[in-house]
């Protein structure tokens, strides 16, 4: 029997999922890591990966080495994305944490990360009209999905709950402040090729910004498993206006957003606020997946199709 390891090594948090592995539909999951590095802080202005968030990243990792040697790994896959492939030093940071930890780390881009994306969701639902949305702490991918078929491109803009947070509400959440974010995710959204044609449809979220808003909607319900979680559109307008309205410690004591995403959980919703304006979208279903489970499927269908 095989393990698989799959790291994530996002903007916010690294991610790592261990995969036993019998046979293509026959798989589990045996473990679920997660570290808040915050590896993209600071880096807006230089475009430089902090001295400090890449020790918090190489820690990380070597605590991850640890438990893949524990746990019996034989396949290895690491991802990082918007935040390593964006930075003026992300080479040599891939550089030093090879060296470091004897981990290889593929820097994907935008349209990868989003096809990864597409790959966990189609698994995962049976969507035939939506919008796959990814926000993440430094990028947010979108794919169209119509009729049950993807309509292409997948994009992937540069901007997450992080990057615009540290763009245009690091000096505050003022209201000139956020609507000077609101035009620049307008003018980005509108630019998608196929948006017009995705009128009315859903939005399917990914990532862990409408992670922590589903938790934080289902924080009064008895049922806390928020995979196929469904919001309305008029309670994400209620969750928005509880959230936008309130100061990050306030925010810290909300269920689901802690104190991890205090500080930047509104700009991480901005792009989701005009995404469903744009497409007057009924609904968000959220899907507790992500690219983890993407490159699960790929391996799965890369070795195990046909054996």
């Amino acid at each position: 029997m095989e393990k698989l390891a799959v790291i994530d090594l996002g903007s916010n948090s690294i991610r790592m999922s261990i995969f036993e592995i019998e046979s293509e539909d026959l798989w589990r999951q045996t473990g679920n890591y997660r570290n808040m590095i915050k590896l993209s802080e600071g880096m807006t202005g230089d475009m430089l990966l902090r001295p400090e968030a890449q020790l918090r990243a190489v820690n990380a990792l070597l605590e991850y080495k640890k438990i893949m040697k524990r746990e019996g790994v034989t396949h290895l896959r690491a991802v990082a994305t918007a935040a390593v492939r964006k930075a003026k030093n992300g080479q040599d940071f891939v550089k030093d944490a090879k060296e470091a930890t004897d981990i290889t780390i593929e820097v994907i881009d935008g349209e990868t990360e989003a096809a990864l994306d597409c790959l966990a969701t189609s698994r995962h639902l049976d969507c035939k009209k939506g919008i796959i949305c990814d926000i993440g702490g430094g990028s947010t991918e979108f794919i169209a999905i119509n009729n049950g078929e993807i309509k292409k491109p997948a994009i992937s803009i540069p901007m997450g709950s992080r990057s615009i947070t540290e763009m245009f509400l690091s000096d505050g959440e003022t209201p000139e402040a956020i609507n000077e974010a609101n035009a620049y995710i307008t003018k980005r959204i509108s630019e998608l090729p196929w948006l017009e044609d995705m009128q009315g449809a859903p939005i399917v979220g990914i990532g862990g910004t409408l992670r922590a808003l589903a938790k934080y909607h289902m924080s009064d319900s008895s049922n806390k498993t928020i995979s196929r979680c469904e919001i309305k559109a008029t309670d994400i307008d209620r969750l928005f206006e509880a959230i936008s309205t309130s100061s990050p410690p306030i925010r810290a004591q909300m269920s689901g957003i802690g104190m991890e995403r205090a500080d930047i959980i509104l700009g991480g919703l901005l792009p989701l606020m005009r995404l469903k304006e744009k497409i007057n979208a009924p609904s968000l279903v959220v899907a507790d997946i992500g690219i983890r489970e993407g490159i699960l499927f790929d391996f799965l269908k890369t070795n195990y199709k046909n054996a």
